[in-house]
């Protein structure tokens, strides 16, 4: 057989070789290479980060943020998406050389619309997917503000307000949509902190860099976790543990305020501790507006916590206890320490002693049961002029629940049980002492409904708390929360019943003894109740580059047996009752929020109307024509603005909030409205260095900033200044800022 000219004539031998030298080249071209990427935050390593290529998930990050994987792809690029809960998910274009590790770093969303978990439901699940309206922001966008704690940062979070109670001492808190701070209930990592001082002291000195995010809930909470969740919740979420971690900053301002945390993570893998300490120094006594009184309570505060995370086989335990000492006065310019509890000199001096413990312990996969709870000793010993304050309280809680049980798709039940205890005594003029235990029992029943397309367009969580305190009849709070989607739009509507139980332990009550005697009623104050609904509508919008939300919601709350604080009645007094007739406070808010190339802008308005009518329930409605009596201190309207720009080395934020009328005790030389004013920040900073490993944006950061940009100051804040110790002396009328313009700058190092 003839063979044709192009093929020569092969042994089996040469066939063997050629066929090996192909195969051998073949291998060449599809050798596997080793890829290894570190995820991170700007809380360090994020364990958890699920990656994915070609649409199927390669794996799961570990403690250290890290994932190794195989692939067919030698020194050409491919493209992975990362996504991890609460962070915007970020596309890579990867290169596979040598298995070093390339790092990959997410951003926290400012307002998460679907990412992160909430404190609404027994169940964890998306804001976007939760029936229950929770605004979330981020620890980024906390840090942007430069606050010196938790509480100063949400002061300009559309419908919360960090107010200040007391014009000499300081004393503050939060109000949700015009609800004083008692009516907020403050929550660590999910877990209470229960006792009538928490909302004023449970978020100060909470280092910024150990935070994660913070959850607001705005609307009736009681039927989940009781008393005095009748406002809202705020939940300070702290950021998971991983080897290796650090923090620390230093702050120092013009008129002398200094300010110091650190913080630090060891351990081995799945067995994390974190030690941190937070230190805060002011002992300048300014008298800007020349009164003869401090303008800013000198502070001496220090503050440590210490965390603990244990990732078992089955179980995740958590771990975190804090130790709060603080020492703050306010009061004549020179008042000295032999004036104390004298009538020489004016003073107002808090000496405190607080320590908070929770702890949790969770399944890691399937159904089981949930056990958290918390511990908080509180210790103040306090002179208000000749008034001496000595209280002590002890509160502790437990909860344990279920993941719930379901007998169809969408359709779950989970229940739980509580016990709460709460010891408490002072010296007052008012009988204030208590000893209660509150076992309850509570539920919640969710779902959700599908179309045909798979997409959810209805779900719900009905709740319902009973607890019987020892002192007082059964206590029954329900819930109802529902939600409606379609396409980019959800309608929420969320309604439920709140109850306070009687506390007089608030500084407010006694910070004014120096001033006003404090009076209740011979037979006391009887619980308060009030029904809440909350309706909202949202829309999320944005791309792979920008991100997006815009909502308008309104609420009210109706409440019976209010405990109200009349100020007018008798001038050197205020007077607790239960008003004879309803409370009613509603209003309407509207927030924005974008996020994208560099960009951050947050723009949100509450319209805000609290009256009290003075007359039997029967005749209420009869009487909703006729102009109620304005609550105090609650401002007609508020809008608040953030704007900032952050690139790799640089940037700069702004925030600004404006606050409307509010009704004031009546005082004839001043009347009985405040001025509208406008608070704003301003801070630019740069990122210097670009350290090895874990943060490409650099190791330390340098903050130059100015706090009440535009100078705004309330006239004063007392009345009666020549006399401190007579019956005109007021130091209650505190409605702005009373701190003029303040320089600082801050330095800031993170591993």
């Amino acid at each position: 057989m003839s063979v044709p000219f192009f093929c020569p004539n092969l042994d089996a031998g040469f066939l063997r070789s050629a066929f090996a030298t192909m195969l051998l080249l073949w291998s060449a071209q599809v050798s596997w290479s080793q890829c290894s990427i570190q995820v991170v935050s700007t809380n360090g390593p994020l364990p958890g980060a699920v990656v994915w290529s070609e649409g199927e998930p390669i794996g799961m990050t570990n403690e250290q943020g890290l994932l190794e994987w195989a692939s067919t792809t030698v020194n050409s690029m491919c493209e992975v998406r990362v996504r991890a809960i609460g962070y915007a998910e970020e596309k890579w274009n990867l290169t596979c050389s040598g298995g070093v590790a390339q790092r990959i770093s997410l951003k926290d969303m400012a307002v998460v619309l679907g990412g992160a978990t909430v404190v609404g439901s027994l169940r964890p699940m998306s804001v976007k997917a939760s029936p229950i309206r929770t605004q979330v922001i981020s620890g980024d966008a906390l840090r942007a503000l430069k606050a010196q704690d938790v509480a100063e940062a949400l002061d300009f979070t559309n419908g919360v307000r960090e107010t200040v109670a007391c014009g000499i001492c300081g004393t503050n808190d939060l109000h949700i949509n015009g609800l004083e701070g008692v009516y907020t209930l403050v929550l660590l990592d999910g877990i209470p902190l229960l006792g009538g001082l928490a909302s004023a002291y449970a978020l100060d000195g909470i280092p910024l860099s150990m935070v994660q995010q913070v959850e607001v809930l705005q609307g009736p909470a009681s039927a989940r976790f009781g008393s005095q969740a009748v406002g809202g919740v705020v939940n300070v979420v702290l950021a998971p543990l991983s080897t290796g971690q650090a923090a620390a900053n230093f702050r120092l301002d013009s008129h002398g305020r200094s300010q110091a945390s650190a913080s630090a993570t060891f351990g081995q893998s799945g067995a994390f501790w974190q030690v941190g300490l937070d230190g805060l120094n002011f002992k300048r006594r300014i008298d800007d507006n020349g009164d003869g009184f401090t303008d800013a309570p000198t502070l001496s505060r220090g503050v440590a916590t210490l965390r603990h995370q244990r990732r078992g086989q089955a179980r995740n335990v958590r771990l975190t206890g804090r130790l709060f000492g603080e020492e703050r006065f306010g009061g004549e310019l020179d008042f000295e320490e032999g004036d104390r509890g004298t009538s020489d000199r004016y003073g107002e001096r808090i000496d405190l002693l607080r320590s908070e413990w929770v702890f949790g312990s969770r399944p890691l996969q399937g159904s089981g049961w949930t056990y958290q709870g918390g511990a908080a000793y509180h210790r103040q010993k306090s002179t208000y002029g000749l008034s001496v304050f000595d209280a002590e309280e002890i509160t502790a809680n437990l909860d344990a629940y279920h993941s719930g049980w379901s007998w169809r798709e969408g359709r779950r039940v989970t229940g739980g049980l509580s016990l709460l205890w709460d010891r408490y005594r002072d010296e007052t003029p008012v009988d204030s002492d208590m000893n209660v235990l509150i076992p309850a029992v509570f539920g919640e029943y969710s779902g959700q409904v599908k179309d045909a397309s798979g997409a959810v367009r209805w779900s719900w969580i009905h709740g319902l708390r009973i607890e019987k305190p020892s002192d007082r009849a059964p206590v029954i709070a329900p819930r109802v929360n529902v939600k409606w989607s379609r396409s980019q739009w959800d309608v929420r509507l969320n309604a439920g019943r709140g109850y306070r139980r009687v506390h007089l332990f608030t500084e407010e009550h006694a910070a004014l003894d120096g001033s006003r005697s404090v009076l209740q009623p011979k037979e006391g104050l009887s619980p308060e109740s009030s029904w809440n609904g909350h309706l909202s509508t949202s829309r999320s919008f944005g791309n792979g580059r920008w991100n997006g939300s815009a909502s308008v919601y309104g609420f009210a709350t109706l409440f019976t047996d209010r405990i109200y604080a009349d100020f007018d009645s008798i001038p050197d007094a205020i007077m607790y009752r239960n008003i004879d007739g309803v409370g009613w406070t509603r209003g309407l808010g509207s927030d924005v929020w974008m996020s994208g190339f560099g960009w951050n802008v947050n723009v949100g308005a509450t319209m805000l109307q609290s009256e009290i009518y003075e007359s039997s329930a029967s005749v209420f409605w009869w009487s909703m024509g006729d102009a109620g009596q304005a609550q105090l201190f609650a401002p007609s309207w508020t809008t608040n603005l953030a704007v900032g720009r952050d690139e790799k080395a640089w940037g700069w934020n702004v925030n600004a909030q404006t606050v409307g009328v509010m009704k004031l005790p009546d005082n004839e030389q001043f009347g009985d409205e405040s001025e509208p004013y406008v608070l704003a920040h301003a801070s630019v900073f740069v990122r210097i260095g670009e350290p090895k490993g874990l943060r490409k944006s650099g190791r330390h950061t340098v903050t130059f900033g100015v706090r009440n940009l535009t100078n705004s100051v309330q006239a004063s804040p007392l009345l009666g200044v020549d006399d401190p110790f007579g019956e005109d002396f007021d130091a209650a009328r505190v409605y702005g800022p009373i701190e003029q313009r303040r320089f600082f700058l801050e330095w800031s190092w993170s591993l």
